[in-house]
């Protein structure tokens, strides 16, 4: 009698499993982008107290509503003596970051003065654009600006 306890036990977890399993699944889809709109054509130079940074939009249509989407932007920065500067095309360390509302979009392009920075240190740049929820965008190239004193 016990062997037929045991198979009564094995069938009956076995359709309680199969039940939890059952049902529609939903087609595969692959998982939805994130924000796409960021900066390319990114350059920047020196000007008074400050180093100001442009460069034109892409990904965003012109409509205001996607417009409305940009939340502003986080601007990365490294900062590095003129006299040891790192290779071209090595990688970058940036040191810290400096975030901007709205008044970054300027039309089609992108504008802001980065504040705090001094004189004679060669400073090295990259933009995220925020999107809805903080979404950061793409990077945009990488700029460098002399701040060398003249």
């Amino acid at each position: 009698m016990k062997p037929i306890r045991f198979l009564a036990v094995g069938i009956l977890a076995a359709c309680l499993l199969a039940a939890g399993g059952c049902g529609k699944k939903g087609d595969p889809t692959l998982p939805q982008k994130g924000f796409s709109a960021g900066v390319r054509d990114l350059a920047g130079a020196w000007d008074e107290n400050f180093i100001v940074l442009h460069g034109t939009l892409e990904g965003l249509v012109g409509s205001a509503k996607t417009r409305q989407s940009v939340q502003g932007c986080r601007v990365y920065y490294g900062a590095y003596d003129p006299a040891e500067p790192p290779c071209e095309g090595c990688p970058v360390r940036y040191h810290g970051y400096h975030e901007f509302g709205v008044e970054v979009i300027t039309g089609d392009g992108f504008s802001c003065k980065v504040p705090g920075k001094v004189r004679d240190t060669l400073y090295f740049f990259k933009v995220h654009l925020i999107g809805p929820d903080g979404e950061l965008g793409p990077p945009s190239n990488r700029t460098k600006v002399d701040a060398i004193a003249p």
